[in-house]
């Protein structure tokens, strides 16, 4: 079973893409936690086998893509909280009770609006405009 959503067509109107159905805590995980539909899909492809401990080239395979490209994303979503890893096996496990509602949120969505969380994940600043920007944040100094 492939994940992988349709993707629009780069042509096609994306305003009328109605974002505002998707739940705000979709879109705070989404905007601090996921860069990419592969990453999103892996979270879905562990999520949906709680108990399996996949190795990168399972995940790969399921997901269409490169080794290297598994096991980054793997890595990357393991270091956020949604898998242990444990001898380069991953599995779903998130790290605290709220990330578990807000993945359970994101597969709702995905499921009934796929092009608008897509586009979410598309129109995300990268992370290093993010860091960029964290950089130049007003905060109140400490005493």
């Amino acid at each position: 079973m492939r994940l992988s959503p349709l993707r629009p067509d780069p042509g096609e109107r994306t305003s009328d893409v109605p974002l505002k159905e998707i739940p705000d805590t979709v879109r705070r995980l989404i905007g601090e936690s996921i860069g990419s539909v592969p990453e999103l899909e892996a979270i879905l492809l562990l999520r949906s086998d709680r108990e399996r401990e996949w190795t990168v080239d399972d995940a790969g395979a399921r997901l269409y893509v490169s080794h290297t490209v598994a096991a980054h994303v793997l890595a990357a979503l393991a270091a956020k909280g949604f898998f242990v890893a444990t001898d380069q096996r991953y599995r779903y496990a998130p790290a605290t009770p709220a990330l578990e509602a807000a993945v359970t949120a994101l597969a709702s969505a995905y499921t009934t609006n796929l092009i608008a969380v897509t586009h979410l994940i598309h129109t995300r600043p990268a992370t290093s405009v993010l860091q960029f920007a964290e950089a130049f944040r007003m905060r109140k100094e400490e005493p």
